[in-house]
């Protein structure tokens, strides 16, 4: 299962055209009333996070809210281990290297949360969007879960064989010590020379360090405040996409 070329090289809309699919949830058009919901129908009453808040608060409704704030810990602690594995990674690979289209393989890494996991970048990607899955209705979320993972493991299986044959042994014994996507909860590679470069890793992951700080700060419900909450959060992660994008101006040019 390895993705082709041209898919490596446009990873990033791919992710996009995913995540509009599961929040445009277009099928249901030929639902029937009261199913149907209308396109970006995460501001109505069909969001999972908000379909789990209803059935958990029934039949008196009056904990709503309580709920509803439960849940969105929940959401927290996915979107920052997500932002946290993906910051912590880059840090280590270094933004150009992380956002170019193509593959690189000049080192093996064994640092920081490479230590743990072979793609916690990929990871962090899995552990955000669980995050942004439940702001989508519940067969949109699950839908998007499952693309995602697909997506993911084609491009682990593209990643793999190309840095195995340009890297030889080295990175064949680090395939045999190092999980691929389920963290070892102690290191398995020994510590290399490699040291974090912390902005780096920030320029390169705006978008899911935005995602983290919006849910954070804004989707706290106070009473059946929840609409405003969602709208609120959805803003914040379209701001965070748009700096993401103004942040790749700041990214160094790859000199490989």
């Amino acid at each position: 299962m390895q993705a082709s070329a041209s898919e490596y090289r446009h990873r990033y809309l791919i992710h996009g055209l995913i995540y509009i699919l599961g929040f445009a949830a277009p099928w249901t058009v030929l639902l029937p009333p009261p199913y149907r919901a209308p396109v970006w129908s995460f501001v109505q009453n069909h969001s999972t996070w908000f379909l789990i808040a209803n059935s958990l608060s029934k039949p008196l409704y009056t904990a709503f809210a309580a709920y509803w704030n439960v849940l969105l810990v929940v959401l927290i602690l996915f979107a920052a281990a997500g932002a946290w594995l993906r910051t912590w990674g880059a840090a280590y690979l270094g933004a150009s290297t992380v956002q170019r289209g193509g593959m690189v393989g000049d080192r093996v890494v064994a640092d920081g949360p490479y230590r743990f996991v072979r793609n916690p970048l990929y990871l962090g990607t899995l552990l955000n969007s669980v995050a942004l899955a439940f702001l989508m209705r519940p067969e949109a979320a699950l839908l998007t879960m499952a693309l995602l993972t697909a997506v993911q493991l084609r491009l682990i299986g593209r990643e793999e064989p190309y840095l195995g044959e340009r890297l030889g042994e080295p990175y064949l014994e680090y395939l045999k010590t190092v999980p691929r996507l389920m963290p070892s909860l102690r290191p398995r590679a020994a510590a290399g020379a490699y040291r974090p470069d912390w902005k780096q890793g920030v320029l390169s992951e705006v978008y899911v360090i935005g995602t983290a700080i919006t849910l954070a700060l804004v989707g706290w419900s106070r009473g059946f405040g929840w609409e405003g909450s969602v709208v609120r959060v959805m803003q914040g992660i379209l701001i965070s996409l748009g700096l993401s994008v103004m942040a790749r101006a700041f990214i160094p040019k790859a000199t490989y």
